[in-house]
């Protein structure tokens, strides 16, 4: 009888912990690439083999950087664990650093090699991090270590006295030779230290002593010495210089400039195509990647709502489009591993229909030492043991110690439940959804549709849902007959047991609760990744593609900024011969039945010498025959408002010749916003089901997004 009250005992204090701690299944599947709960309940085991196959590919590439590029797809239905295993890859501890870019959006009317060149720019110089380091970190600390050891190899006696000057020593004395001894040993020290792999060149500097501008510099001029005169060197030199001044000083300032601007104004002999300087710096951006034998991973994720984000679009066009890029783009660049992950659906609908030679290309095997040849592979619902460890996962943080008080590791579950959902539903999502309406049952006697997504409240309500529902009586809003633990005898929590599961019916998800949540949550990861220095103007390229797609679905659901409202939007208009600067997003804002305004919205984003330049290439629009935009709004940062020196001039001239541009501040939460804006609309097609339309999102976005679309609208006055 002891024994009994002890055990009862038990089940009631775990439950008012797992009340008390909400429905761990609650977040039942990864939102992007990046989404931390992939970490948080991450199975090793779980996709062990398709991970080591993927890892295989990836070291293909470090152990010969120059390798053909290749493609490898992933196929599996929706909610399979596709965005999980790309996570485990890119943030996960198996394997080593590779450089990973998620693309959040694709541009299908630009330039394939353009937009895949930005992708990597803007994963370069972001703040977010993979495998717990920085990209430009990593990347910059590796390259200056290197470049700094050959220009100490190669340094005379003046120069090791300007990088370790003797402290009271004068020229005269210096030129007697006095100090030389001193700076011999410590430059000597400096080089043996720097030529171990993976030195902390920052740690070494400082214990030498030497200073970081002082050490720049040193390395400037023998980069400038030593790198040839052609188009070639002419870019090395400039991003070795920025990667060095990045990675000594903390100044990311010059490399941002540089790739977005610098490298189309450099002094050719002849002045290339746009294309032609897109693929020159490409390259030398590869090349300088493969000399620290770090592959260059490309992964797709969620194609269909990457390609799809309009459900009106064309999408044998798009995707073929995108499948032909990915072609040009292994034909021009050696050295990619092209990932993507794609629900089987869609490949085998679109693959299928493309030109043979793109089909070629796509189906070419690849052999990997150890797994044989790949030629795509295939995510399955996992086996029984493996849901149970995904269930223990998500149940282990909420009831440790009682685990080891006695409770099974999955309780509130048994193992008949357990293998009953296994056996019978799809994909992992799916099964964890049904643990969560399972979970709810057990739990608080019933299946909440809102409980755990309801995150406002008003004044004097209990704190959480879960409190309410403590509060209130049970009400039966599905019937699930379930057999209990043994250890747990029936409870009013829980119903009688019996032998058999049958799980809820599926109810509609808590959408309205659930667009603030994926919105809250692409805006975080958002600023984190534009907060750093060089991440803004890096991010150049996909912040005016937000914008567009912002634009496009303001006019496809019916936006409304007091009487004007979007009639038509061009998401991605292409002009000019600068490949950063050359873009604006063109929206025809009507008043009631009035004749519409086409007014050209373009983020002005660049600093220091390359802002006139973004100034003057966006002002250009208003000149172009025929006739384009009425109107033109340039966003400008709010740190670097002001218009000064060059800028001004050109800013007057403009007001000279008629032209009145509108210049909108923009703060860093409205420029992670508009980054955001694709990554959140790709996040809502994901969580809705299969062939599900978006809902309309109208009163959504003008709740969230009401400053910034008076910012992109004509004056309402």
């Amino acid at each position: 009888m002891t024994t009994i009250v002890a055990e009862r005992s038990l089940a009631d204090r775990a439950l008012e912990t797992l009340r008390h701690a909400g429905n761990p299944f609650r977040n039942y599947f990864a939102r992007n690439p990046d989404d931390e709960i992939c970490a948080r309940f991450h199975v090793p085991e779980l996709f062990d083999k398709e991970r080591s196959q993927l890892l295989g590919v990836v070291e293909l590439y470090r152990a010969a950087p120059g390798t053909h590029s290749e493609m490898v797809p992933i196929l599996g239905n929706k909610g399979a664990g596709k965005t999980h295993l790309l996570h485990s890859i890119k943030h996960g501890h198996d394997g080593a650093w590779q450089l990973l870019v998620t693309p959040g959006i694709f541009q299908k009317d630009s330039d394939f090699l353009e937009y895949l060149l930005f992708q990597v720019i803007d994963t370069l110089l972001g703040g977010s991090k993979q495998k717990g380091r920085r990209p430009l970190d990593l990347v910059g600390l590796e390259l200056t270590r290197l470049a700094l050891a050959d220009a100490l190899s190669a340094a005379s006696r003046e120069e090791w006295m300007d990088l370790f000057p003797a402290p009271g020593l004068s020229k005269w004395t210096r030129k007697l030779g006095l100090g030389v001894s001193q700076a011999q040993e410590r430059t000597q020290w400096l080089l043996d230290g720097l030529k171990q792999p993976g030195a902390d060149l920052k740690k070494l500097c400082g214990e030498a002593q030497v200073e970081p501008d002082r050490a720049a510099e040193f390395l400037s001029r023998h980069i400038d010495r030593t790198e040839p005169r052609d188009s070639v060197g002419l870019m090395r030199r400039q991003l070795m210089q920025g990667f060095a001044r990045a990675a000594l000083t903390n100044d990311e300032s010059d490399l941002a400039n540089f790739l977005t601007y610098g490298f189309a104004e450099l002094d050719y002999k002849v002045k290339p195509s746009r294309q032609e300087l897109v693929l020159s710096l490409f390259k030398t951006l590869m090349n300088a990647l493969q000399s620290l034998r770090i592959p260059v991973v490309v992964a797709f994720d969620q194609l269909e709502d990457l390609l799809l984000a309009r459900r009106t679009d064309d999408g044998h066009r798009v995707a073929e489009t995108f499948f032909a890029g990915i072609v040009q783009a292994m034909h021009q660049i050696d050295g990619i591993c092209f990932l993507v992950f794609a629900e089987r659906g869609l490949w085998n609908r679109f693959v299928p229909s493309l030109d043979g030679y793109i089909q070629d290309r796509l189906n070419n095997p690849v052999h990997v030492p150890g797994h044989g040849t790949i030629k795509s592979l295939r995510l399955e619902a996992p086996a029984l043991e493996l849901v149970r460890k995904v269930v223990e996962a998500r149940l282990r943080p909420g009831l440790e110690e009682q685990h080891g008080a006695g409770l099974a590791t999955i309780w509130p579950f048994t193992d008949e439940q357990v293998a009953q959902i296994a056996k019978t539903e799809p994909t992992l999502r799916d099964m964890l959804q049904q643990f969560r309406h399972l979970f709810d049952h057990l739990v608080f006697g019933e299946v909440q549709k809102k409980a755990y997504d309801e995150e406002s409240k008003p004044e004097g309500a209990p704190s959480n849902r879960i409190s309410q529902v403590l509060t209130e009586e049970p009400k039966v809003k599905s019937v699930v007959t379930v057999e209990t633990p043994a250890v747990a005898a029936p409870t009013p929590e829980q119903p009688k047991a019996t032998t058999k599961v049958v799980p809820p019916a599926r109810p509609e998800p808590a959408l309205a609760a659930n667009l603030e949540d994926l919105w809250n949550h692409q805006a975080e990861a958002a600023r984190g990744k534009l907060g750093t220095e060089g991440a803004l103007t890096g991010s150049t390229r996909d912040l005016q593609a937000g914008l567009g797609a912002f634009l496009q679905t303001c006019c496809d659901h019916g936006v409304k900024v007091g009487p004007w409202r979007l009639q038509h939007v061009v998401p991605d208009f292409a002009f000019g011969d600068h490949p950063t600067y050359g873009f604006i997003s063109i929206g025809h804002w009507a008043c009631r039945d009035g004749k519409p305004w086409k007014v050209g919205i373009g983020l002005f984003l660049g600093r220091g010498t390359g802002k006139p330049k973004d100034l003057e290439t966006k002002l250009a629009t208003l000149d172009l025959q025929p006739s384009m935009i009425d109107h033109l709004i340039l966003l400008r940062p709010d740190d670097d408002l002001a218009l000064t020196g060059k800028s001004k001039t050109v800013w007057q001239d403009a007001e000279k010749k008629g032209k009145h541009p509108r210049l909108e501040e923009m703060t860093l939460d409205t420029l992670a916003m508009i980054y955001a804006f694709p990554r959140w609309i790709a996040a809502i097609g994901e969580a809705l089901p299969t062939g599900q339309p978006l809902p309309n999102l109208a009163d959504f976005i003008q709740d969230k997004c009401e400053r910034l679309l008076e910012q992109v609208c004509m004056p309402q006055s």
